[in-house]
């Protein structure tokens, strides 16, 4: 299944209306297609193709459905049981939990005797058992008004068949018949730990974890009927220890962030939370090489679950002053990123790189050094009153990395820069990893109308570098995270101060958020690749997002990307937005060659908008663009933005959403 856990009931209809006194029928369990209701119970078609084992498709970001072996260890147990309802509250069970066991997902049917006229709750609970088994096996479902979890604390980390969907809807059998879509959602919020530096440092790897919980509430139980979960309140000392482990060997997933090399996901855990309201928790977690300590952290800012939400713990969890991103991020009802930097700050010290004058090239060993670029120049900004920073001095310079670059935990500043400044980025195959940015350090984008009259400022050109003219080469970016949604909820930090999203921005997003303006540019990007980017805009026009580039203007002779990659980009909201490159402009000279993206979901606010691609989101004008040999994207998904599910929309072309103009002028080699 992609991103969400879905079973529909395909039909729900009256097959004997013709009765016309409720004595005349009892409520009962009928023969196949004998009653005068009839459920059949199914997964959708992309499900059942998108069904893996642990495996090439494996994804700690999917649940059990994607991840459970269900070809060898476990089958897939459906309960129906249906309640009267007699008054406002009083519920009678009519028909007590009837089992149907699949073990290939086929759709199941249920056909029953209901009376007309009446009004009637029907629950369906969907959980894991062992293959050829139909007994409880993770939950205790004897009661459907008190489902608990049957696994020890031992037994509770790291196991993907612990996934379970529900439903309850109320409805009234009427004589004319009734047809309806019923959705199961997960009762549980699932959280997974993803550590981004596994092998970094060639230093020993752990084998097994323990995570405590403490300080919040503790979900016990759900009741299907209602939906409610009751919780009791844990204390502020570490009590109770939840442990799992892992192969060293060979990692459990192979997709998400476990397809970067130094990425790997250490626990995932499904807990009972509330179904309306975001619930804080709080944790330690400790990470052992057999009993030997490797690391320990106490996230001790709240860490947000809801039920049908993922909440993803991503840092440098195994080194020392390890640094995380705390971010939900599932295709269910929601979306959004908590960056570090709101509960656990980290200052950063910049330092001017090693000069060679004779070269004009700076050499960056560190992230501090890297850091220095996006730094301000106070005696400059002072006498131009302007913000003005360090990189506007490198007209015809060399930035040339001599180390992979990490920068987790730090509220990054993109680097911009005024006007044309044209310089050089040699990555020299090294990596720039875990930038988080949340759109306050956003280049200043100033919006000029009626000769000056009007004019608005944005925090703009959002990305590693904001704002870029010249060559780039040999680089790598990894784990990037832009939060970039005006309208998200306030949160809080970790002394209780709420967090303001109110001024978040993310116009022209990507690794690379501005570039190519006009005519004189110079803009050389040659094998420059990024993996794992999670971007969150909002559906306004000025919101460019492209997993490298947001924005790419007129361009000129020499303006062009070289073999170039994104894979693995989840772009939520925006305007124009592509896997590889948000909007293209055109209309002088933009080369497009070798280039590719892969494995590229899309939220959407609507289907309407044709400005939405794997590759390019939209392309102003095709005079002037070339695009040439350059596989079609794919993996590519198209979501609801706000309920997760799939959504019927399918660009223009293979490579761009829409072209607004001379459509036929794009030259394609």
């Amino acid at each position: 299944m992609k991103d969400k856990v879905r079973y529909v009931i395909l039909s729900l209809c009256m097959l004997l209306a013709g009765c016309q006194q409720d004595d005349f029928l009892k409520d009962e369990v009928s023969l196949s297609g004998d009653g005068n209701l009839n459920f059949s119970i199914s997964v959708p078609k992309e499900m059942m193709v998108t069904r893996a084992t642990f495996g090439e498709k494996s994804n700690s970001a999917r649940g059990g459905i994607t991840n459970v072996d269900c070809e060898r260890t476990y089958d897939l147990r459906y309960q129906l049981a249906v309640y009267r309802v007699d008054g406002e509250e009083d519920l009678v069970q009519v028909i007590t939990p009837q089992k149907k066991v699949v073990d290939s997902y086929q759709p199941v049917t249920y056909s029953l005797r209901l009376t007309p006229n009446r009004t009637y709750k029907v629950v369906v609970w969907a959980d894991f058992v062992k293959q050829g088994e139909d007994g409880d096996l993770h939950y205790d479902t004897r009661d459907f008004e008190n489902i608990t979890c049957l696994d020890p604390e031992d037994k509770q980390l790291n196991d993907e068949s612990r996934d379970a969907y529900f439903i309850t809807k109320e409805f009234t059998v009427k004589d004319d018949g009734i047809s309806e879509d019923l959705v199961l959602k997960r009762p549980f919020a699932k959280v997974r730990i993803v550590t981004t530096d596994w092998n970094l440092y060639d230093l020993e790897m752990p084998d097994n974890f323990r995570i405590t919980y403490y300080n919040c509430k503790r979900f016990t139980n759900i009741n299907a009927v209602t939906g409610v979960s009751e919780s009791e309140d844990l204390p502020e000392s570490e009590t109770t220890v939840y442990t799992g482990s892992i192969n060293k060997e060979e990692k459990e997933y192979a997709l998400n962030y476990d397809l970067s090399e130094n990425n790997r996901t250490l626990t995932v855990d499904y807990l009972m939370t509330d179904p309306n309201e975001q619930t804080p928790i709080h944790l330690t977690f400790e990470a052992l090489d057999g009993t030997t300590q490797i690391a320990k952290h106490d996230l001790k800012t709240n860490v947000p679950i809801k039920r049908n939400w993922l909440t993803t713990i991503l840092g440098n969890i195994l080194t020392v002053d390890a640094k995380f991103d705390i971010s939900i991020t599932e295709n269910f009802e929601n979306e959004w990123i908590i960056g570090e930097e709101w509960w656990n700050g980290q200052d950063i010290n910049p330092v001017e790189p090693p000069y060679d004058e004779a070269t004009q090239t700076y050499t960056v060993s560190t992230r501090d050094q890297f850091a220095w670029f996006s730094a301000t120049d106070v005696e400059k900004s002072e006498s131009e009153g302007r913000t003005v920073q360090n990189a506007e001095s490198l007209a015809g310079k060399t930035i040339v990395l001599a180390n992979d670059i990490d920068m987790s935990g730090i509220d990054w500043q993109p680097i911009f820069t005024q006007g044309e400044t044209t310089y050089t980025v040699d990555g020299q195959g090294h990596v720039l990893r875990n930038f988080s940015m949340n759109g306050k350090f956003g280049t200043v984008y100033v919006y000029s109308a009626l000769g000056g009259l009007i004019k608005l400022e944005y925090n703009a050109y959002t990305g590693v570098w904001g704002k870029f003219e010249g060559t780039m080469k040999d680089l790598t970016f990894e784990n990037i995270t832009i939060n970039g949604r005006a309208d998200d909820e306030v949160h809080t930090d970790i002394d209780g101060n709420p967090v303001d999203h109110s001024n978040e921005s993310a116009y022209f997003a990507g690794c690379i958020g501005y570039t190519g303006a006009n005519y004189s540019t110079t803009v050389n990007i040659s094998n420059v690749h990024a993996k794992r980017v999670q971007i969150k805009a909002s559906a306004t026009t000025t919101q460019n997002v492209g997993g490298l580039i947001g924005w790419i203007g007129i361009g000129g002779d020499n303006t062009w990307l070289d073999g170039c990659s994104v894979e693995d980009a989840y772009l939520i909201s925006g305007y124009q937005v592509g896997g590889l490159i948000g909007q293209v402009v055109s209309g002088r000279y933009v080369g497009i060659k070798n280039c590719q993206a892969d494995k590229i979901t899309i939220r959407m606010t609507s289907s309407y908008s044709k400005n939405k691609s794997g590759f390019i989101g939209q392309i102003n004008t095709g005079s002037g663009l070339e695009i040439s040999n350059c596989p079609i994207p794919t993996n590519v998904e198209y979501l609801n933005d706000k309920t997760g599910e799939p959504i019927d929309y399918t660009p223009n072309n293979d490579y761009y959403g829409i072209c607004k103009e001379n459509e036929d002028q794009i030259k394609w080699e």
